[in-house]
């Protein structure tokens, strides 16, 4: 069982590390690289304003530092128009960037490097949980739950995003490890040790808030009677943690509404409830399968929640209430505030499985708990154990299967935008002199600029994305006189899922035939084009 478990990891770390160049670099990538180098989307607006023509390598000094940013601008450029982002990882990034580089190999490299930190913080976690609590008398759960992160896809996913979440999903370990650590050994510096974690959680996430009143949940159902102490150092660490954590609470007050402008998405559009009952489904069984394929994903998913259902019954069936509480809040309290107000009021909180990380964290303790209470079970029979064995390797074997295919595709689901990109990027780097024009939002000309020749001309009239204005029903293309363009060899047009009004403007435009080339890749925009090709009437 050891070896098995050791090729699993190893097998993991691969995949985290295979391929990292390989999928487009969407929206969130690139914005990311534009925070962490220390500048804000409207800086880029007011620079190609101008209506001069550009090279594409202007554009992508946007996704680099030069040396005369720091991590004070890092900090202004969340504050002032992503203050529902704290700035812990994208101070890391600009530290990265500065010291080894910012290609987007490079810049994958980092979360990648970071999901590592999971291993450790999972066998501190499983301990405390399991083992410290005379459950096991082996570390048997310990390498289970090590072993199904490791070849998750989902894990193996996040941890290739330029983005935080793979320290998210670190610090949620490591926090709540320290809080049962703190609890069992009852020292100042155990306490000490939880507030810092719980400071780098909130710094790393807004939703760890809710990991942190899922722990205050647990301390105060398990020890409010019986261990005043222990409430009382919990309320202590607590406190300060937050008290820490108030300068950016303040930030996020100050500019309410950018934040909301920035959230926006998860509001303005709704899902009924059996479509939102489906994804949450393939959020719980992407954690062990994923291909991408149906109907396969959807029998599997499906399957793994009869699974994930019977492991949470045995948990709290056989385990003390210090144990299945915690990961039971984990899996409730991170969820519900997301998934109620989706289904009252409506929206898309609930959508993005990599809000419900702590969720997701729950539900692989809960089935590691199960194989390895199974599995360590000596008195079973013969084919009972084969069973759970088998069970075992299937699971590893659909997750090591979800990675291989994963690593070799360009976009996956957690790319929700920009997938054309590689198309677009075909067409026009197949020309000998293009001219782009566009004036589309900064998050989708920086990502599309990865997938273009650094020799290729742009004409920019970029907007930004939380301008208080709703931006994608403004036409703002500029088009210059038809002797201007005659100098190219090819002119398109570019513009993200645009909408119904922004194409009727298009429509208006004299001198030019609009040809549709290019399609929208994700289900909502597949009817709406991405690129035309831009032709003179009068020349033709």
């Amino acid at each position: 069982m050891r070896f098995f478990l050791v090729i699993v990891l190893l097998l993991g770390i691969f995949f985290r590390f295979t391929h990292l160049e390989y999928k487009v670099y969407w929206y969130d990538d690139a914005i990311t690289s534009l925070r962490a180098s220390g500048y804000t989307e409207e800086e880029v607006v007011q620079h190609f304003s101008g209506k001069s023509i550009v090279s594409v390598k202007e554009l992508q000094r946007y996704q680099h530092p030069d040396g005369t940013r720091s991590v004070i601008d890092v900090v202004e450029s969340l504050a002032k128009e992503d203050p529902q982002h704290p700035p812990l990882y994208y101070g890391l990034a600009n530290f990265w960037f500065q010291s080894i580089g910012s290609s987007v190999a490079l810049a994958r490299l980092l979360p990648a490097l970071l999901s590592l930190l999971v291993f450790p913080c999972t066998y501190w976690l499983c301990q405390e949980l399991f083992v410290e609590t005379g459950i096991f008398a082996s570390k048997l759960p310990t390498w289970l739950t090590i072993g199904l992160i490791a070849i998750s896809p989902f894990h193996v996913l996040y941890a290739q995003e330029s983005r935080q979440y793979s320290l998210w999903i670190v610090t949620t370990l490591l926090s709540t490890a320290a809080l049962l650590w703190a609890i069992r050994i009852k020292t100042r510096i155990s306490w000490g040790i939880y507030t810092l974690t719980l400071v780098i959680n909130l710094y790393t996430f807004l939703l760890a808030g809710l990991v942190a009143i899922a722990h205050g949940l647990y301390v105060m159902i398990i020890y409010r009677f019986r261990h005043q102490n222990i409430l009382k150092n919990y309320l202590v660490a607590s406190l300060l943690g937050f008290m820490i954590f108030l300068p950016w609470v303040w930030v996020a007050m100050v500019n309410q509404s950018q934040a909301k402008k920035g959230l926006n998405w998860t509001f303005i559009h709704s899902l009924n409830i059996l479509e939102l009952k489906d994804i949450w489904i393939q959020h719980l069984g992407r954690i062990f399968f994923d291909i991408n394929q149906e109907p396969w994903d959807f029998y599997v998913h499906r399957v793994l929640l009869v699974l994930i259902v019977y492991a949470f019954y045995c948990l709290c069936r056989q385990t003390p209430i210090s144990v299945w509480l915690l990961i039971i809040l984990l899996a409730g309290v991170t969820t519900l505030p997301l998934m109620v107000p989706d289904l009252i009021f409506g929206g898309m909180r609930s959508v993005q499985a990599r809000y419900i990380i702590p969720s997701l964290l729950a539900v692989q303790l809960a089935i590691a708990y199960l194989l390895g209470i199974n599995l360590a079970n000596p008195s079973l029979r013969y084919w009972h154990q084969k069973f759970w064995q088998l069970l075992l390797v299937i699971l590893v074997s659909g997750s090591i299967l979800s990675c291989a295919v994963s690593s070799q595709a360009t976009v996956w689901y957690n790319k929700n935008h920009n997938g054309e990109n590689i198309a677009i990027g075909k067409i026009i780097n197949q020309t000998t002199y293009p001219l782009l024009i566009s004036d589309a939002a900064v998050g989708h000309l920086l990502s599309l600029s990865y997938s273009l020749n650094p020799n290729v001309h742009i004409l920019l009239q970029p907007h930004c994305a939380t301008c208080p204005i709703q931006p994608s029903s403004i036409f703002k293309v500029y088009l210059p006189p038809v002797k201007e363009l005659e100098r190219f060899s090819d002119v398109f047009l570019y513009r993200y899922s645009p909408r119904k009004e922004w194409l009727k403007e298009l429509a208006k435009q004299q001198n030019y035939k609009f040809e549709p080339i290019v399609f929208g890749f994700a289900k909502f925009a597949k009817d709406r084009p991405a690129l035309w090709r831009v032709t003179s009437i009068l020349k033709n």
